[in-house]
C-alpha cells in the first residue's frame, strides 16, 4: 500500500482553481489517476507558517505515532497544557490535516511536504552563482 502524503503550498486562489479546472477536465476526457492527489493550499507563506507552527507539527508527529487518540491523552503525551492542545488539534482538523471518529483525533498521513516560492510575481528575476575557486 502507498504511503499516505499531503502536499502543503502557498498558492493563489486563481492558481488553486486552474489546477482543479485541469484536473477535472483530464478525469472527464478518460485519464485514470493512480492515487489521489491531497493539495492544501495557502494563500501565502506567513499564514501556512503560523497553521503549521513547530508546536502543531510536534502535534502532528506525536498523533501520527499514537495512532486515534483523545485531546486529553495527546496532552498528556506532549507535556501541555489540555486547552492549547485543543486550539491546535481543532484549528489541524477545520483545515483537514487531523482527522475525526468516535470523539478521537487521528492522522492519516505519512509524510507532509510543504512547499512554497521564494519568487513572487513582483521580485525580478535573477540567476544564482556558484562560486568554484579552488583554495
Amino acid at each position: 500500500m502507498a504511503k499516505k502524503k499531503l502536499i502543503v503550498k502557498v498558492s493563489s486562489l486563481e492558481d488553486s482553481l486552474a489546477k482543479f479546472k485541469n484536473v477535472w477536465e483530464r478525469a472527464e476526457n478518460g485519464e485514470k489517476f493512480s492515487l489521489p492527489v491531497e493539495v492544501l493550499s495557502f494563500e501565502n507563506a506567513s499564514t501556512l507558517m503560523k497553521t503549521l507552527s513547530p508546536k502543531r507539527l510536534e502535534l502532528l508527529q506525536m498523533l501520527h505515532a499514537l495512532g486515534a487518540s483523545s485531546i486529553r491523552q495527546l496532552a498528556k503525551e506532549l507535556h501541555r497544557d489540555y486547552s492549547n492542545v485543543h486550539q491546535d488539534v481543532k484549528a489541524l482538523n477545520q483545515i483537514g490535516v487531523v482527522l475525526t471518529e468516535d470523539h478521537k483525533y487521528y492522522v492519516s498521513w505519512e509524510t507532509i511536504v510543504t512547499e512554497f516560492s521564494l519568487c513572487t510575481k513582483s521580485s525580478p528575476k535573477h540567476h544564482h552563482q556558484r562560486n568554484n575557486t579552488a583554495a
